[in-house]
């Protein structure tokens, strides 16, 4: 069961059980995943209309699946940006001293969370931070442009960016 069917039979039953806050932000979840499969689907037909032949009606001459599902790591990345939006939010409502707001978003993402796969914590990040730094050569801080793509492109998903940003900095100035 992919991500987007176990969305839509948890909001089924958060439904039944009359869950008002699960069943809102699951639906802001699964409107989140039909927006980005949207946006595929235009990506998908822009290029298409590119690499037509000049001269010929391209809409007429395309055959794009509108039903273009979504990868599974397409919509990680989706509920991954529904997380990190309500984890901002609920700093920007602490620094406007609105716990009761930034509670609500915490507890937003506490429902989407777990439908992504478990985060990596800072110290079982290090050791595989540090192999990844010496595998690309870097030695000083210096080379933070250099390791930073690569660690990110390694640990997406995986692990937040400003942690992974935070921990490559402190093992590149030792």
């Amino acid at each position: 069961m992919n991500i987007q069917e176990q969305l839509q039979h948890d909001y089924k039953t958060a439904m039944r059980d009359k869950d008002k806050l699960r069943v809102e932000v699951l639906r802001m979840a699964l409107a989140a995943l039909k927006n980005a499969q949207i946006a595929l689907v235009k990506d998908a037909f822009d290029s298409a209309t590119k690499q037509a032949p000049a001269g010929t009606d391209a809409e007429a001459a395309i055959a794009i699946d509108r039903a273009m599902p979504l990868s599974e790591a397409a919509m990680q990345a989706t509920i991954a940006r529904e997380v990190k939006q309500r984890h901002d939010a609920a700093a920007l409502y602490r620094q406007g001293h609105r716990e009761d707001l930034a509670s609500q978003e915490e507890a937003e993402a506490a429902i989407l969370e777990p439908y992504l796969p478990r985060q990596l914590t800072p110290d079982e990040l290090r050791p595989l931070l540090a192999e990844a730094i010496a595998a690309v050569g870097g030695r000083s801080l210096a080379d933070m442009g250099k390791v930073m793509p690569a660690v990110m492109q390694q640990f997406k998903g995986r692990a937040d960016g400003r942690v992974i940003s935070q921990l490559v900095r402190e093992l590149l100035g030792q």
